[in-house]
């Protein structure tokens, strides 16, 4: 079968795969996206996840499964809720962004990715709680982005120009460049800013991106970033860089897909054999609505 029938068929699959087996927030943010379904839906699949602090947590990020709030799990909560009407997520962002002024540490200018109770429940490895992190970015970029992007808003005052020189100055001046994971955060920051500030982190950005994403093909089965990944639309400053990969890069994608319509996460946690499937399920509902967006927009 030609691609363009391959990916159709890959499409319905993982339509089906959402509508039946998903998580119910991506289930409800599939609805919303590719079915006209209510942002209201989406709200309401978000709210077992909020705590009284504002904060997210339980397990919203798959990996970290504590009922605690965490940076993280709070900015993948952002990343849902910025694409929804405002009128209908407000509440719900207001109340993260207190959460962020409440919980913002001086000392390094921005946020832990984790809290200390991180340890108490089961959790990938990688997020074990340390109070040191060479990638500043990962997540405090991204979560100046969200200060951008609703900086009118009275929870964000101040927010915006607090954050965003020492953004600019980290990755101008002490970024190592070559995580991808902060390369995504800083990309999520770079779109929400003003066109002489974006103008100021290019340079260091298409640095960032020659380092950090994977363009032999015979290196996609592993854990790494796929220029898919950070061309993610026709629109995007990337596209003219990785067009002539892309499809490559998709029809990779597609052939990942399972019987079932979903994709696996390429890791596992190798601890907590008794939780991982949990987050293994909670993954697949979240990588399939992902590639599902990017069949939409690049194919």
């Amino acid at each position: 079968m030609e691609f363009n029938g391959a990916a159709a068929a890959a499409e319905e699959r993982a339509k089906h795969y959402l509508q039946t087996k998903a998580r119910p927030l991506e289930k409800a943010m599939y609805e919303y996206e590719f079915e006209g379904g209510r942002a209201e839906d989406v709200v309401r699949a978000l709210e077992p996840y909020q705590n009284e602090d504002g904060g997210f947590g339980h397990g919203l990020e798959p990996d970290i499964r504590c009922a605690e709030s965490s940076a993280m799990a709070t900015t993948v909560a952002l990343q849902t809720l910025s694409l929804l009407p405002r009128e209908a997520g407000g509440e719900m962002t207001r109340k993260a962004l207190r959460y962020f002024t409440q919980t913002y540490d001086p000392v390094i200018s921005g946020w832990d990715k984790v809290p200390p109770e991180v340890e108490q429940s089961p959790r990938a490895p990688w997020w074990n709680y340390s109070k040191a992190n060479p990638y500043w970015g990962n997540p405090s970029a991204e979560i100046a982005g969200y200060f951008v992007q609703f900086r009118e808003w009275p929870e964000a005052e101040g927010w915006a120009d607090k954050l965003n020189e020492p953004a600019i100055h980290k990755l101008c001046s002490e970024s190592s460049l070559d995580e991808f994971h902060e390369l995504l955060c800083y990309l999520r920051l770079s779109e929400r800013l003003t066109g002489e500030q974006r103008a100021r982190i290019a340079d260091r950005l298409d640095t960032m991106i020659g380092r950090c994403v994977t363009v032999d093909p015979s290196q996609w089965s592993g854990y790494g970033l796929h220029p898919v990944q950070v061309a993610t639309t026709r629109q995007s400053p990337y596209y003219e860089r990785y067009k002539d990969i892309l499809p490559a890069n998709l029809e990779f994608i597609v052939q990942g897909q399972t019987e079932e319509g979903a994709w696996e996460p390429a890791w596992a946690w190798g601890q907590y054999e008794d939780v991982w499937p949990i987050a293994k399920e909670a993954w697949k509902s979240v990588l399939t609505l992902g590639n599902l967006r990017l069949l939409r927009d690049l194919r």
